[in-house]
């Protein structure tokens, strides 16, 4: 089966693909394109991005077609002895799991814009690129020549995302066998030297706490912007990353850098390799329902930011940080009481991974790290540093990914209590499950380790004095939450109201001065039909905790903490 990519006016954003298929005695063919990604688990309706699609036979005869449905097309063959489906592709969304064309780039998620025959997923999968001749191409497939690819299943073609570009950059390290290669595409200059220096030691001890890598090669594909950004994609052989802006991506914003392109890498193994059963064989055509994105994204966070650190490409307070803003982000979000990190995890076909409507469910990535952090403290506790939560995602490793299977939530909470005991169960009762304080947990389990939980004040003004949230949009502050029954929600402010004035001042960039000179604030809000006035008094909202390292020399808590942290 192959696949014919070109285009002529890259501005317009549209590519051309071409499918060819040898008919295998059928007098039908149904095309399939995917209806979501792997590594993102909502629908996506890819196909509005087609404008044009028809069938031919060899001889250039239009064949009869029909979509069948929003994502499926029927071909008639008759008596033809090969299928040539042509249709263009719009592709001007930017970001790592999209499509996106323009005069210096071709770059591809095949997953986005490539049909799979329905009973033939499983043959060759060629692709053949008609690009510029100067054009280099990143990606993980073997080439066939200069500008052909070749993949071994469908499966395999939409798991290799691809950048075809003069303006790509290049670099390579190898760990224990395995090359792992860095493009990078944009205005940009990377310092290779350092990149592969941090690189090279938390691949290392990722796999170290494997045992071994899953695939032979694997690539980082790196879309640098101009403009702010961050967001990345998992493959089985790659991640593509998106970050900028291309400025300060190698300076003040190099910890993103290393932390998503650890979080991306752990996930070779986690969700790539060990995979929960109801996703053992994708279901392109319609939602594949899972609890476990607390271990597929939890965990992957979790790990993600620990491996830094225990690389030593972290330092301490690097590392803290990310725990801290996990916490900041789980406190600041109500929707912790009303939805579960398990059922939102099940939610997120509904809605994706916006916010949603107010207070409604959590992220499987903060509470689910979150909840992998109570785990894994728990498990060393119990077992007095005998064995971690590692021991349990390198078990899920071992017994279920090598071994081609999936795994359950039964299996995966039996290797926990295996490892932890059965205290173990009060985390998934009350914090994965069910929807109690995690407070009171950390503050139970953290000094057994030379932590503590201390309080402080939100940075948001209006968060900490009104129990009110606002963010800037084109030029306009918008309030994006408020908390239910403080002075703020009482006196009627609401979600999407517009700040206008402060004590009479359309100086809304002078707030927090304005704020912090009076006892009493009149705030004046533009609402969709009406404009409100709210005399507000300050109270005590939104209060923050975080976790500070305790000095002891109690060898027990310095032993579980070195063991923790592998020092």
């Amino acid at each position: 089966i192959q696949y014919n990519f070109s285009y002529n006016n890259p501005h317009r954003h549209f590519i051309d693909i071409e499918i060819c298929v040898e008919v295998n005695n059928e007098k039908e063919l149904f095309f399939q394109l995917p209806a979501w990604r792997p590594g993102r688990y909502e629908l996506a309706n890819f196909s509005k991005n087609i404008q044009k699609w028809n069938a031919y036979n060899e001889k250039g005869e239009k064949l009869f077609s029909r979509k069948v449905n929003r994502n499926k097309w029927y071909v008639k063959i008759d008596n033809s002895k090969k299928v040539i489906v042509k249709y263009n592709y719009f592709s001007n969304i930017l970001d790592a799991g999209s499509t996106y064309l323009d005069e210096k780039q071709l770059y591809v998620n095949p997953i986005n814009c490539c049909f799979y025959i329905i009973d033939r997923i499983e043959e060759e999968h060629h692709l053949n690129l008609n690009i510029p001749k100067n054009y280099k191409i990143a990606c993980s497939l073997k080439k066939k020549s200069d500008n052909i690819l070749i993949a071994n299943s469908f499966d395999e073609l939409v798991e290799s995302p691809f950048i075809c570009s003069n303006d790509i950059k290049h670099d390579k390290y190898e760990v224990h066998g395995t090359l792992f290669h860095l493009w990078f595409q944009g205005d940009c200059n990377p310092p290779f030297k350092k990149i592969k220096k941090n690189f090279l030691a938390f691949t290392e001890e990722q796999i170290n706490c494997f045992g071994n890598f899953p695939e032979k090669e694997y690539h980082f594909l790196f879309q640098i912007t101009p403009y702010n950004s961050y967001h990345g994609v998992e493959h089985t052989k790659s991640t593509v990353i998106l970050l900028g802006s291309e400025r300060n991506v190698f300076e003040n914003r190099y910890d993103d850098l290393l932390g998503i392109s650890s979080h991306e890498l752990y996930h070779t193994w986690n969700i790539k390799s060990i995979k929960p059963v109801e996703m053992y064989k994708y279901d392109y055509t319609k939602e594949n329902y899972s609890k476990l994105g607390y271990v597929t994204e939890g965990a992957t966070t979790y790990f993600g930011d620990l491996m830094l650190y225990r690389s030593g490409v972290f330092n301490w307070n690097q590392f803290i940080n990310t725990q801290n803003e996990n916490l900041k982000r789980h406190l600041e979000n109500y929707g912790r009481y009303n939805l579960s990190v398990s059922d939102s995890s099940f939610d997120t076909w509904i809605d994706g991974y916006q916010l949603g409507i107010p207070n409604r469910k959590t992220s499987i990535y903060t509470e689910g790290a979150l909840c992998m952090f109570m785990l894994d403290v728990l498990i060393i506790i119990n077992s007095n540093a005998k064995f971690s939560l590692n021991n349990v995602m390198k078990d899920l490793y071992m017994q279920y990914a090598l071994k081609n299977k999936g795994y359950t939530e039964k299996d995966f909470i039996t290797l926990c209590v295996k490892y932890g005991g059965d205290d173990v169960l009060d985390i998934f009762k009350k914090h994965i499950h069910g929807i109690e304080d995690y407070i009171s947990t950390f503050e139970n389990i953290l000094p057994k380790i030379g932590l503590e939980i201390i309080s402080k004040d939100n940075p948001s003004i209006t968060a900490s004095l009104f129990g009110f949230f606002l963010v800037k949009r084109n030029n306009k502050y918008i309030v994006s939450k408020v908390i239910l029954n403080s002075v703020s929600d009482k006196a009627g402010v609401a979600v999407e109201d517009e700040l206008i004035e402060i004590n009479k001042s359309k100086n809304i960039n002078n707030l927090k001065s304005i704020i912090n000179d009076s006892t009493e604030v009149k705030l004046t809000f533009k609402r969709l039909f009406d404009t409100r006035e709210f005399n507000l008094k300050k109270s005590k909202y939104y209060i923050l905790k975080e976790i500070k390292k305790i000095n002891t020399n109690d060898p027990k808590i310095n032993h579980l903490r070195n063991f923790w942290l592998n020092k």
